[in-house]
């Protein structure tokens, strides 16, 4: 056997494979062989079928099968010891035909190509200069989370008339276009907040409805966005992008919210017991809080960005002609080459993130732990079970993570947040980055993007 490559791009390789009779005729013969031991033909009994019978009724499909298995072995094993890192896997030059006849064996060649990936310097430079944006606390922010906090403790009470800050609480049914319920269409119990809707127009419809009233909305008017749409409907995503048309609202409950006093009660709810006394030192203690919640917002959108920003300034080259060529070869379904120019770019920057990540995890030695696992897997249940007001700890916590671990899928899900939370805590050691102050509304801007 002979393996030859030759470079045919900056990314990319061709490795040609030469088989003689002597490479694969002894695996032919010994499948033969097994053949001629299990075959049952009429008129020879078991184990006395002549091999000659056995090679005219096998021969060609058991040569062929175990070529491929000899070249799949061959070209792995090859590959390992070149210590090429290679993207997909090799397959099947276009232009360059294989040579010899299954029919009349003797020697074979055969071509491949193989993409490679990109070598990765962790020696970024000076020009590695990176923003994190941090969010300025000022009088308006510290109103907005003491106001936040009156109405995290204020009063919920039913009204007879919808005002320009209530919620409705109802049901919605999709209409069709001559503008009645239809049968079958989606239907689903949901709430409106009257307060939080842009479009005036819609905004004031809603106002002065009693319970019972009927109205007609345009369901992107009163959600704010594709997933908050989704669970008021109860529809997947590719429902919402494609969902057009009215809905039908009916008035159920009509929900207003009466703001905390902010006064010695709110401040002890909020804080504990005495420990501000005045309105001044309360504020202080809610600066204090929006201070650390901004950090760890800030933090979260820097960390997202990075990852983007880092990739654009590398600019790392990919073997991009052979990889979607190799993903229409590799795809168990049908995919046209329309479809894979459409998704090749997120897919590509997909897989350079992965080569960066492979490159620091190398550089540094990386491992993940069982106590590592163990601690997010606690962190990640616990913030869900949160979420939802039912907090869980000691046993019982340490009992889901344990479950959750179990699971080999989840288990790798949980590390490659573990990796890549790792993974640009070490970036960030290698480049320099640069605070900016922004405004709440610069920052929220900031952090839509990144979601």
């Amino acid at each position: 056997m002979q393996i030859e490559r030759e470079t045919s791009g900056e990314l990319t390789a061709r490795v040609k494979v030469k088989l003689e009779p002597g490479d694969y005729q002894p695996r032919v013969e010994q499948v033969l062989n097994d053949y001629r031991k299990s075959a049952t033909i009429p008129g020879f009994r078991k184990g006395k079928v002549p091999m000659a019978l056995i090679k005219k009724q096998y021969g060609t499909p058991v040569l062929v099968d175990e070529i491929n298995k000899l070249l799949q072995e061959s070209l792995g094993k090859y590959l390992d010891e070149e210590q090429l890192n290679v993207l997909g896997q090799p397959i099947p030059a276009e232009d360059e035909q294989d040579s010899g006849n299954f029919d009349q064996p003797g020697d074979f060649q055969f071509a491949y190509d193989i993409g490679l990936a990109p070598e990765i310097s962790l020696e970024f430079g000076k020009k590695a200069v990176f923003t994190r944006h941090s969010i300025k606390v000022d009088k308006k922010a510290i109103e907005a989370a003491i106001e936040d906090h009156r109405r995290r403790h204020g009063e919920l009470t039913d009204e007879e008339v919808s005002g320009d800050k209530d919620l409705l609480v109802g049901h919605m049914a999709q209409l069709d276009d001559a503008g009645a319920v239809l049968e079958g269409g989606i239907a689903n119990d949901a709430n409106i907040s009257i307060e939080h809707i842009s479009d005036k127009k819609t905004k004031k419809a809603l106002q002065d409805l009693k319970v019972g009233d009927v109205v007609t909305v345009d369901p992107h008017l009163v959600s704010h966005g594709h997933d908050d749409l989704g669970k008021m409907l109860n529809i997947s995503h590719d429902q919402v992008h494609d969902l057009k048309g009215s809905f039908q609202f009916e008035v159920k409950e009509i929900k207003r919210m009466h703001l905390h006093e902010n006064n010695q009660e709110l401040w002890d709810k909020v804080l504990g017991k005495d420990v501000v006394s005045e309105a001044k030192a309360f504020e202080a203690k809610v600066k204090e809080e929006i201070e650390a919640q901004f950090d760890r917002d800030a933090e979260w959108v820097f960390r997202r960005r990075f990852v983007v920003d880092l990739l654009e300034h590398l600019q790392l080259p990919m073997p991009d002609d052979f990889m979607k060529r190799w993903i229409q070869v590799a795809n168990e379904q049908e995919i046209t080459e329309e479809q894979v120019n459409q998704e090749y770019p997120a897919y590509a920057e997909s897989l350079r993130w992965q080569l960066i990540q492979s490159a620091v995890m190398k550089a540094t030695e990386m491992r993940v732990s069982q106590e590592e696992l163990l601690e997010e897997a606690k962190r990640m249940i616990g913030a869900q079970y949160a979420q939802y007001g039912m907090p869980i700890e000691g046993e019982y916590l340490e009992s889901f993570a344990q479950n959750a671990l179990a699971n080999e899928e989840e288990r790798r899900r949980i590390a490659d947040v573990i990796i890549e939370r790792k993974v640009v805590d070490d970036l960030k050691t290698r480049v320099t980055i640069k605070d900016k102050a922004v405004s709440y509304e610069e920052f929220a801007k900031l952090a839509a993007e990144v979601r």
